[in-house]
């Protein structure tokens, strides 16, 4: 069976940006924690957009 690249690309994406978002929490109060927040956001919206991208439809 093969692999699915794009629900692979997804998944770690969204892990990536939940460990972006969840590692705003130990970062001194400012505005780069504001930017973590929203990039972590930002990164798991890309992974749940990627499959729907990434994936072939024939």
């Amino acid at each position: 069976m093969k692999g699915n690249r794009a629900g692979t690309m997804g998944t770690i994406l969204i892990i990536y940006g939940i460990i972006i978002f969840t590692s705003a929490w130990w970062v001194p109060k400012g505005k780069e924690d504001t930017a973590a927040y929203v990039i972590g956001f930002i990164t798991v919206l890309m992974g749940i957009a990627a499959p729907a991208f990434l994936s072939n439809r024939n």
